[in-house]
């Protein structure tokens, strides 16, 4: 088997890469792992922000359509407020009307 210290050499370099092998596969399985768990923690980032995006863009529509709702409130108000300073100016005149008379 062992013929002379070449052979025994021979062994003992087999043995150092198969070791060397070994570990540069458990390296690359690491590696690999952690660059999937940078994949995920960016997809949750990206799921995020985009659920930050929409939330915004939805309360930004909403204070738009209140913001137009109050403002047709206003108008009506305004036009109630003119109609009934109208009715009472036409009042007060007819009051005037009838002391005068």
């Amino acid at each position: 088997m062992l013929e002379n210290s070449k052979d025994l050499l021979n062994i003992i370099i087999a043995f150092c890469v198969l070791w060397l092998t070994i570990f540069v596969c458990w390296v690359i399985y690491y590696f690999a792992m952690i660059l999937k768990r940078v994949y995920q923690v960016t997809e949750t980032f990206n799921k995020t922000m985009e659920a930050v995006r929409e939330f915004f863009e939805k309360s930004k529509e909403k204070v738009n359509n209140f913001g137009n709702a109050i403002a047709a409130v206003m108008e009506v108000g305004k036009k109630v407020a003119d109609y009934v300073q109208e009715k009472k100016a036409k009042k007060t005149a007819r009051r005037k009307n009838a002391k005068s008379e």
